[in-house]
Protein backbone atom coordinates (compact mmCIF):
# COMPACT_ATOMS: atom_id res chain seq x y z
CA UNK A 1 0.00 0.00 0.00
CA UNK A 2 2.58 2.36 1.02
CA UNK A 3 4.39 1.75 -2.64
CA UNK A 4 1.12 2.67 -4.56
CA UNK A 5 0.86 5.39 -2.53
CA UNK A 6 4.45 6.15 -3.29
CA UNK A 7 3.59 5.93 -7.33
CA UNK A 8 0.81 8.36 -7.12
CA UNK A 9 3.34 11.31 -6.17
CA UNK A 10 2.00 12.79 -3.32
CA UNK A 11 4.20 16.25 -3.61
CA UNK A 12 2.44 16.72 -6.93
CA UNK A 13 -1.24 16.58 -5.25
CA UNK A 14 -0.01 20.07 -4.43
CA UNK A 15 -0.57 21.28 -8.12
CA UNK A 16 -4.62 19.99 -7.07
CA UNK A 17 -4.83 23.71 -4.81
CA UNK A 18 -5.24 25.29 -7.73
CA UNK A 19 -9.16 24.32 -8.39
CA UNK A 20 -9.48 27.00 -5.33
CA UNK A 21 -7.85 29.78 -7.25
CA UNK A 22 -10.61 31.19 -8.82
CA UNK A 23 -13.34 30.99 -5.95
CA UNK A 24 -10.87 32.45 -3.95
CA UNK A 25 -9.97 35.88 -6.41
CA UNK A 26 -13.80 35.90 -6.64
CA UNK A 27 -14.23 36.28 -2.76
CA UNK A 28 -16.58 33.32 -3.06
CA UNK A 29 -14.68 30.86 -1.47
CA UNK A 30 -16.25 32.06 2.00
CA UNK A 31 -19.51 30.22 0.93
CA UNK A 32 -20.30 26.54 1.60
CA UNK A 33 -21.67 25.79 -1.65
CA UNK A 34 -18.41 27.17 -3.28
CA UNK A 35 -16.15 25.28 -0.53
CA UNK A 36 -18.04 21.99 -0.96
CA UNK A 37 -17.99 22.12 -4.77
CA UNK A 38 -14.00 23.39 -4.88
CA UNK A 39 -13.39 20.81 -3.45
CA UNK A 40 -15.13 17.92 -4.70
CA UNK A 41 -13.06 19.46 -8.13
CA UNK A 42 -9.48 18.57 -6.02
CA UNK A 43 -10.59 15.50 -4.53
CA UNK A 44 -11.48 14.50 -8.35
CA UNK A 45 -8.12 15.71 -9.95
CA UNK A 46 -6.23 14.51 -7.13
CA UNK A 47 -7.66 10.91 -7.70
CA UNK A 48 -7.87 11.24 -11.68
CA UNK A 49 -4.19 12.75 -12.01
CA UNK A 50 -2.50 9.66 -9.52
CA UNK A 51 -4.36 7.09 -11.91
CA UNK A 52 -2.56 8.94 -15.11
CA UNK A 53 0.90 9.20 -12.80
CA UNK A 54 0.76 5.49 -12.77
CA UNK A 55 -0.36 4.95 -16.14
CA UNK A 56 2.42 7.33 -17.50
CA UNK A 57 5.28 4.98 -14.73
CA UNK A 58 3.82 1.83 -16.61
CA UNK A 59 4.50 3.10 -19.90
CA UNK A 60 7.93 4.89 -19.03
CA UNK A 61 9.63 2.08 -17.27
CA UNK A 62 12.26 1.19 -18.95
CA UNK A 63 12.94 4.80 -19.74
CA UNK A 64 12.63 5.58 -15.87
CA UNK A 65 15.18 2.72 -14.91
CA UNK A 66 18.26 4.47 -16.86
CA UNK A 67 17.14 8.02 -15.30
CA UNK A 68 19.44 8.48 -11.40
CA UNK A 69 16.14 9.71 -9.76
CA UNK A 70 12.91 8.00 -11.42
CA UNK A 71 14.87 4.41 -11.52
CA UNK A 72 13.91 4.97 -7.43
CA UNK A 73 10.27 5.07 -8.22
CA UNK A 74 8.20 1.98 -7.00
CA UNK A 75 7.08 0.90 -10.69
CA UNK A 76 10.42 1.22 -12.41
CA UNK A 77 12.61 -0.41 -9.06
CA UNK A 78 10.17 -3.47 -9.24
CA UNK A 79 8.75 -2.76 -5.25
CA UNK A 80 5.05 -2.28 -7.57
CA UNK A 81 3.72 -4.61 -10.05
CA UNK A 82 2.83 -3.75 -13.21
CA UNK A 83 -0.23 -5.69 -13.02
CA UNK A 84 -1.18 -4.13 -8.98
CA UNK A 85 -0.67 -0.48 -10.43
CA UNK A 86 -2.94 -1.04 -13.88
CA UNK A 87 -5.41 -1.67 -11.58
CA UNK A 88 -4.98 0.80 -9.31
CA UNK A 89 -5.50 3.29 -11.75
CA UNK A 90 -8.58 1.75 -13.73
CA UNK A 91 -10.36 1.94 -10.21
CA UNK A 92 -8.57 5.63 -9.46
CA UNK A 93 -9.72 6.60 -12.67
CA UNK A 94 -13.31 5.30 -12.47
CA UNK A 95 -13.86 7.11 -9.12
CA UNK A 96 -12.51 10.40 -10.31
CA UNK A 97 -14.79 10.47 -13.66
CA UNK A 98 -17.58 9.41 -11.16
CA UNK A 99 -17.71 11.57 -8.68
CA UNK A 100 -19.43 14.97 -10.10
CA UNK A 101 -21.50 12.68 -12.10
CA UNK A 102 -23.23 11.55 -8.48
CA UNK A 103 -23.05 14.97 -7.22
CA UNK A 104 -24.28 16.61 -10.44
CA UNK A 105 -21.46 18.59 -11.06
CA UNK A 106 -21.85 18.87 -15.12
CA UNK A 107 -19.38 21.47 -15.75
CA UNK A 108 -16.53 19.76 -13.71
CA UNK A 109 -17.00 16.68 -14.99
CA UNK A 110 -16.54 17.87 -18.84
CA UNK A 111 -13.27 19.50 -17.30
CA UNK A 112 -11.93 16.08 -15.71
CA UNK A 113 -13.45 14.75 -19.41
CA UNK A 114 -11.12 16.76 -21.16
CA UNK A 115 -8.36 16.30 -19.02
CA UNK A 116 -8.74 12.51 -19.34
CA UNK A 117 -8.86 12.80 -23.05
CA UNK A 118 -5.60 15.03 -23.32
CA UNK A 119 -3.90 12.81 -20.81
CA UNK A 120 -4.67 9.68 -23.32
CA UNK A 121 -3.53 11.47 -26.08
CA UNK A 122 -0.02 12.69 -24.55
CA UNK A 123 0.52 9.17 -23.57
CA UNK A 124 -0.57 7.38 -26.87
CA UNK A 125 1.04 10.00 -29.50
CA UNK A 126 1.20 13.84 -28.32
CA UNK A 127 4.39 12.94 -25.63
CA UNK A 128 6.73 12.08 -28.50
CA UNK A 129 6.45 15.44 -30.25
CA UNK A 130 8.22 18.44 -28.89
CA UNK A 131 6.45 21.59 -27.84
CA UNK A 132 3.23 19.73 -27.84
CA UNK A 133 4.12 17.59 -24.78
CA UNK A 134 4.41 20.79 -23.10
CA UNK A 135 1.35 22.42 -24.13
CA UNK A 136 -0.48 19.20 -23.00
CA UNK A 137 0.95 19.28 -19.51
CA UNK A 138 0.62 23.13 -19.13
CA UNK A 139 -3.15 22.31 -19.83
CA UNK A 140 -2.82 20.25 -17.26
CA UNK A 141 -2.53 23.30 -15.16
CA UNK A 142 -4.83 25.65 -16.95
CA UNK A 143 -8.10 22.88 -16.09
CA UNK A 144 -7.00 22.65 -12.58
CA UNK A 145 -7.35 26.44 -12.17
CA UNK A 146 -10.38 26.29 -14.75
CA UNK A 147 -12.18 23.57 -12.42
CA UNK A 148 -13.29 24.82 -9.27
CA UNK A 149 -14.65 28.19 -10.76
CA UNK A 150 -16.84 26.09 -13.23
CA UNK A 151 -18.03 23.98 -11.00
CA UNK A 152 -19.17 26.37 -8.50
CA UNK A 153 -20.78 28.56 -11.13
CA UNK A 154 -18.29 31.55 -10.91
CA UNK A 155 -17.22 33.27 -14.17
CA UNK A 156 -13.31 33.03 -14.92
CA UNK A 157 -11.44 36.16 -16.46
CA UNK A 158 -9.85 35.85 -19.55
CA UNK A 159 -6.80 37.13 -18.48
CA UNK A 160 -6.72 34.71 -15.46
CA UNK A 161 -6.97 32.28 -17.48
CA UNK A 162 -4.13 33.52 -19.53
CA UNK A 163 -1.59 33.90 -16.36
CA UNK A 164 -2.07 30.56 -15.48
CA UNK A 165 -1.31 29.24 -18.95
CA UNK A 166 1.91 31.51 -19.14
CA UNK A 167 2.71 30.32 -15.96
CA UNK A 168 2.58 26.56 -16.26
CA UNK A 169 4.44 26.73 -19.91
CA UNK A 170 7.05 28.71 -17.32
CA UNK A 171 7.32 25.58 -15.30
CA UNK A 172 6.71 22.87 -17.46
CA UNK A 173 9.76 24.64 -20.39
CA UNK A 174 11.71 24.83 -17.13
CA UNK A 175 11.51 21.21 -16.07
CA UNK A 176 12.19 19.81 -19.71
CA UNK A 177 15.50 22.57 -19.51
CA UNK A 178 16.67 21.08 -16.70
CA UNK A 179 15.99 17.37 -17.91
CA UNK A 180 17.74 18.21 -21.29
CA UNK A 181 20.92 20.03 -19.48
CA UNK A 182 21.31 17.23 -16.87
CA UNK A 183 20.81 14.19 -19.56
CA UNK A 184 21.76 15.52 -22.92
CA UNK A 185 19.91 15.82 -26.52
CA UNK A 186 19.78 11.71 -26.57
CA UNK A 187 16.70 11.31 -25.17
CA UNK A 188 17.67 7.40 -22.91
CA UNK A 189 15.44 8.93 -20.28
CA UNK A 190 12.77 10.99 -22.37
CA UNK A 191 12.39 10.82 -26.26
CA UNK A 192 10.92 14.11 -26.51
CA UNK A 193 14.30 15.33 -25.52
CA UNK A 194 15.35 14.53 -29.20
CA UNK A 195 12.78 17.30 -30.28
CA UNK A 196 15.03 20.36 -28.38
CA UNK A 197 17.90 22.26 -28.27
CA UNK A 198 19.29 23.90 -24.81
CA UNK A 199 18.85 27.12 -26.97
CA UNK A 200 15.34 26.82 -28.13
CA UNK A 201 14.04 25.66 -24.24
CA UNK A 202 16.04 28.58 -22.57
CA UNK A 203 13.69 30.60 -25.00
CA UNK A 204 10.68 28.71 -24.33
CA UNK A 205 10.82 29.46 -20.24
CA UNK A 206 12.37 33.16 -20.74
CA UNK A 207 9.47 34.50 -22.75
CA UNK A 208 7.11 32.45 -20.78
CA UNK A 209 7.87 34.11 -17.70
CA UNK A 210 7.99 37.26 -19.44
CA UNK A 211 4.63 36.49 -20.82
CA UNK A 212 3.40 35.14 -17.36
CA UNK A 213 4.22 38.81 -15.62
CA UNK A 214 2.33 40.80 -18.04
CA UNK A 215 -0.63 39.14 -18.02
CA UNK A 216 -0.81 39.20 -14.60
CA UNK A 217 -0.52 43.01 -14.60
CA UNK A 218 -2.97 43.18 -16.91
CA UNK A 219 -5.41 40.62 -14.61
CA UNK A 220 -4.50 43.01 -11.90
CA UNK A 221 -5.64 45.83 -13.28
CA UNK A 222 -9.21 44.22 -14.06
CA UNK A 223 -9.71 42.71 -10.35
CA UNK A 224 -8.66 46.52 -9.31
CA UNK A 225 -11.88 48.41 -10.73
CA UNK A 226 -13.50 47.76 -7.49
CA UNK A 227 -11.93 50.36 -5.58
CA UNK A 228 -8.74 48.46 -4.59
CA UNK A 229 -6.50 49.34 -7.76
CA UNK A 230 -3.45 49.42 -5.27
CA UNK A 231 -3.57 46.39 -4.02
CA UNK A 232 -4.75 44.60 -6.81
CA UNK A 233 -1.48 45.99 -7.69
CA UNK A 234 0.65 45.52 -5.21
CA UNK A 235 0.35 42.07 -5.29
CA UNK A 236 1.88 41.80 -8.43
CA UNK A 237 5.40 42.39 -7.03
CA UNK A 238 5.70 39.07 -4.74
CA UNK A 239 4.03 37.32 -8.20
CA UNK A 240 7.40 38.60 -10.09
CA UNK A 241 9.30 37.93 -7.13
CA UNK A 242 8.59 34.11 -7.58
CA UNK A 243 9.20 33.90 -10.32
CA UNK A 244 12.26 35.21 -10.72
CA UNK A 245 13.47 33.18 -7.92
CA UNK A 246 11.91 29.75 -9.28
CA UNK A 247 14.18 31.08 -12.71
CA UNK A 248 17.37 30.89 -10.85
CA UNK A 249 16.45 27.07 -10.29
CA UNK A 250 15.68 26.39 -13.64
CA UNK A 251 18.75 28.39 -15.25
CA UNK A 252 20.85 26.48 -12.27
CA UNK A 253 19.42 23.27 -13.92
CA UNK A 254 17.75 21.89 -10.63
CA UNK A 255 13.89 22.61 -11.26
CA UNK A 256 13.57 18.94 -12.77
CA UNK A 257 11.07 18.69 -9.51
CA UNK A 258 9.05 21.51 -9.44
CA UNK A 259 7.40 20.76 -6.19
CA UNK A 260 10.76 19.61 -4.47
CA UNK A 261 11.68 23.11 -5.31
CA UNK A 262 8.53 25.18 -4.11
CA UNK A 263 9.16 22.64 -1.03
CA UNK A 264 13.00 23.50 -0.76
CA UNK A 265 12.97 27.14 -1.14
CA UNK A 266 12.28 29.22 1.96
CA UNK A 267 12.99 32.70 -0.23
CA UNK A 268 9.79 31.48 -2.33
CA UNK A 269 7.51 30.13 0.39
CA UNK A 270 7.70 33.31 2.32
CA UNK A 271 7.03 35.22 -1.00
CA UNK A 272 3.99 33.03 -1.88
CA UNK A 273 2.80 33.96 2.18
CA UNK A 274 3.50 37.30 1.32
CA UNK A 275 1.56 37.40 -1.78
CA UNK A 276 -1.91 35.14 0.06
CA UNK A 277 -1.45 37.81 2.85
CA UNK A 278 -2.03 40.45 0.14
CA UNK A 279 -4.69 39.15 -2.25
CA UNK A 280 -6.53 38.41 0.77
CA UNK A 281 -6.62 41.57 2.40
CA UNK A 282 -7.49 42.81 -1.11
CA UNK A 283 -10.58 40.08 -1.38
CA UNK A 284 -11.83 40.17 2.30
CA UNK A 285 -11.38 43.28 3.34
Amino acid sequence: MIQLLRATRPKQWIKNLLVFAVPLASGDLGTSNAVFKSLCAFITFTVLSAATYLINDIRDVAQDQLHPKKKNRPIASGQLSIRRAMLASIALGVAGISLPVFFGLWNLFVVLSAYAILQAAYQLVLKKIALLDLVVVSSGFVLRAMAGGLAAGILISPWFITVTAASAMFIVSGKRFCEFRNHGEHGETRNSLLGYTETYLRTLWASSMGLAIVFYVLWSVEIGRDGKHWLALLTALPFTLVLLRYAHHVDSGDAESPEDVVLGDAAIQVLVLFWALLFAVRVFS
